[in-house]
């Protein structure tokens, strides 16, 4: 009995070998956290689109243009473009409107609130080229004697991913991004320099920052998916019903629920970065018209005015 059970356990993890070589496992956020069955795809909590804009990323690396950050903003766009759930701003438009309010970045919680009032986005996501290094490194079992050891080139990108939501210019996520690009083929000369390597090939840097901005949608995606739909009121409609300023764009459907949840309160972590807590639900209201840029909601329970931000709800 004890050798079958032995047997059954080395046939599962063969399955979970096989399954994973095949795309049925895929590490989503790139950190070891597996997500079975998914392919790839996030579990959006709202049945409505979230509409998000892509500033330019800061160069805090000096890349030696000034299109490196536009460029890194309008991939990163493009990604998030190729997911149903998203409604994307081109990031030439989101250029635009900062060139108009002459906004360079990184963006103010007051900057974040007037752009997103001025391109009608829910979120605003806002980067950074944090790190574009090389290193070498040398690799065997036998590392203490360099003459039978081989050294490897490699490139290393950081992104740093920030999102914020319109309404009150608070940091929803933020995370570093960082992916490793292999030079090359091994090097085994014994005598070659690693304090002063040669400036990386053009390939090498594109392809480290390729792979950063991959990781960087996979975790952005992850976190988007896990917030509600916001929306400005921007008018009384009758006594008892509103209007805000979306509508069959981003898939809004008569019947769904949204709610008022005031500010309760403002808190900061420990990196020095604000959030915002939610306080209870003060009023609530049902959609009864859709139409392309504009729907009505009736308020159903409490009050609400315009200016005020309200949120899907399923509860």
């Amino acid at each position: 009995m004890p050798h079958k059970a032995h047997l059954t356990r080395l046939g599962v993890v063969i399955l979970l070998f096989l399954l994973s070589g095949c795309g049925v496992f895929r590490d989503m956020a790139r950190d070891n956290q597996f997500h079975v069955f998914s392919l790839g795809l996030a579990d959006f909590i709202s049945p409505v689109k979230l509409k998000v804009g892509v500033v330019p990323f800061v160069d805090e690396v000096g890349m030696g243009t000034p299109e490196a950050g536009p460029n890194i903003a309008r991939l990163i766009a493009d990604e998030f473009s190729s997911n149903s759930q998203l409604l994307i701003v081109p990031a030439t438009e989101m250029e635009k409107a900062m060139a108009v309010r002459g906004f360079t970045g990184p963006l103010t919680p007051e900057q974040v609130i007037q752009l997103g009032r001025d391109t009608n986005v829910n979120i605003i996501i806002e980067g950074a080229i944090a790190q574009l290094d090389q290193h070498h490194q040398r690799k065997g079992w036998r590392r203490i004697i360099r003459y039978f050891t081989r050294q490897q080139q490699y490139v290393e990108a950081m992104l740093l991913l920030t999102a914020y939501d319109t309404s009150n210019g608070v940091v929803l996520a933020t995370r570093a991004n960082t992916a490793t690009y292999k030079v090359g083929s091994d090097q085994r000369d014994p005598f070659a320099s690693t304090t002063d390597p040669p400036p990386p090939p053009q390939e090498a840097i594109e392809e480290s920052l390729d792979m950063a901005i991959e990781e960087a949608y996979l975790r952005a995606l992850d976190g988007l998916a896990a917030l509600p739909f916001k929306a400005q009121i921007t008018e009384f409609v009758g006594e008892k019903s509103v209007a805000i300023a979306y509508g069959s764009e981003v898939n809004m459907k008569r019947g769904l629920k949204f709610v008022y949840l005031p500010a309760a309160e403002v808190v900061t972590n420990a990196i020095n970065v604000p959030y915002q807590l939610p306080g209870a639900p003060q009023a609530r209201l049902t959609v009864t018209e859709v139409s392309p840029g504009r729907t009505v909601l009736e308020v159903t329970e409490g009050q609400v005015h315009p200016g005020e931000y309200i949120e899907t709800w399923d509860n």
